[in-house]
């Protein structure tokens, strides 16, 4: 009989002054077992993290209700320092993890913390990075890493402590094709050391073949679905898709454009005219060099050689989206724009009848506290207050659900003027139908037609009844 390493019972948390957010919540998960957990933006699947790590409650203060025992103790047993080596969590933001910048220093460090002995924790060390293929990382700084290369990097650093439990929280996000791949080997290396495995994920798609069950988690509550619902075709074949029909006048030229930062050429003699009514995808890994054209498109960035003409006013939003907000509020956010307009109460009327279309009805909220998705919605609705029609979204489906990802189309095709979106994986391309796709590989770009004559395209009905099971 398979040990249950994670029991919770009748779960209840809220944060102080809130509702609760967590209802009578059961789970269990089995010595070995891979879980996986999906849900709606909002669904609460942070706030189930925190209960679980007691972090819930000693740092945000909440109260729980119910019973959380892990390894067969009770959650307030432990101390959060005891529980961190039983639990281990992988941010979505791999780089929170590292408190040197050097890899070896960071994980070095960090073993001799664990076993307090220099022998023992070279040897923890040694195994662990032989495991996960990280050794020729030893030497590199975090930052200058592959988004997968951090994965594993981050994983490796999690299992030094022999962890029975290992949460992953969005671990598909930002990577690339490529990532997504290295990452689902190393679920593999952890499922053969019986390691227990919690995988939140809003990109479900490339993990439902690596898990052992599945529950999704929506209004408080969590209830298991059956791993045959994800075999339903989310995609439908169209051929001869047409993208929209371009306006004769262009909103963007580049031509012969080059661009490097210190070293080698990220960019190579790129050359592209992207129309006023055009919507543009461009595909390629991480570091193809995606964000430095966009930047150059916004003109935040000056080409080293050749020319980029932009007929019309481009706003950039980056790819960490929350960089986009300036001001505490989504109210004082619409006055910053409206003061520069030269007619303050037209563009706040304006603004407020846009922001309201968008879902934005309570101007009182802070945009720091809304979802991923609610955040691309709200610097899409404020560009669109300030007059912008060159609209540059870097990586948009980042921490969106499938569903949002969706809405998100829907609302960039409405938009009055050129959009250009950047992507590092392909499985965002069904969503994008009838967007002109580019490869950007080796610093070039070029134009992909095959898209234009066979096509995938998402299929919503599919897609919808996995969130309603």
């Amino acid at each position: 009989m398979r040990k249950k390493v994670l029991k919770v019972k009748d779960l209840w948390f809220r944060y102080p002054n809130s509702n609760w957010i967590l209802k009578s919540l059961n789970l269990e998960l089995y010595e070995g077992e891979t879980l996986l957990v999906i849900g709606r933006s909002g669904c609460g699947k942070t706030t189930l993290i925190r209960a679980l790590t007691g972090t819930g409650m000693h740092i945000y203060s909440g109260e729980a209700r119910g019973v959380v025992e892990v390894d067969g103790k009770k959650l307030e047993e432990y101390s959060l320092e005891e529980l961190r080596k039983v639990i281990q969590v992988v941010n979505q933001d791999p780089r929170t993890h590292f408190v040197y910048p050097n890899i070896y220093e960071d994980l070095y460090t960090y073993a001799i913390q664990i076993y307090r002995d220099e022998k023992k924790a070279t040897e923890a060390l040694e195994l662990v990075s032989n495991s996960l293929k990280i050794k020729n990382l030893f030497n590199r700084l975090y930052f200058e890493l592959s988004g997968g290369e951090l994965r594993r990097t981050v994983i490796a650093k999690a299992i030094l402590s022999k962890p029975k439990i290992i949460i992953f929280d969005e671990p598909l996000m930002w990577l690339d094709d490529i990532g997504v791949e290295d990452y689902l080997n190393v679920i593999e290396s952890l499922r053969s050391y019986g390691i227990s495995i919690l995988i939140f994920e809003h990109r479900f798609m490339p993990l439902v073949t690596h898990v052992d069950r599945a529950l999704i988690l929506a209004n408080g509550f969590i209830r298991e679905i059956s791993l045959d619902v994800f075999r339903k075709p989310f995609y439908s074949m169209q051929s001869e898709v047409k993208s929209r029909i371009s306006s004769d006048e262009k909103g963007i030229s580049i031509n012969n454009l080059w661009f490097k930062y210190d070293g080698d050429w990220i960019l190579r003699n790129v050359s592209i005219d992207i129309y006023r009514d055009d919507a543009v995808v461009i595909y390629g890994s991480n570091g193809s060099g995606k964000s430095t054209l966009l930047k150059i498109i916004a003109g935040y960035l000056k080409p080293v050689k050749g020319i980029v003409k932009r007929f019309g006013k481009a706003i950039y939003i980056p790819q960490l989206v929350s960089l986009f907000f300036t001001e505490e509020s989504i109210e004082l956010e619409l006055r910053s724009i409206c003061r520069n307009s030269g007619d303050f109460k037209k563009c706040y009327s304006k603004g407020y009848s846009i922001l309201r279309s968008y879902g934005f009805d309570d101007l009182s909220q802070t945009p720091f506290n809304l979802s991923w998705g609610q955040q691309e919605r709200l610097a899409i609705a404020l560009a669109l207050i300030a007059n912008y029609n060159i609209f540059l979204l870097d990586e948009p489906f980042s921490g969106l659900t499938y569903l949002d990802r969706a809405a998100l189309v829907d609302y960039l095709k409405s938009l009055p003027g050129a959009k250009v979106i950047t992507i590092s994986s392909k499985d965002s391309i069904p969503f994008l139908n009838g967007f002109k796709l580019y490869n950007l590989h080796n610093g070039s770009i070029i134009r992909d037609f095959s898209s234009d004559r066979v096509s995938q395209r998402i299929d919503l009905s599919n897609l919808s009844s996995v969130y309603s099971e």
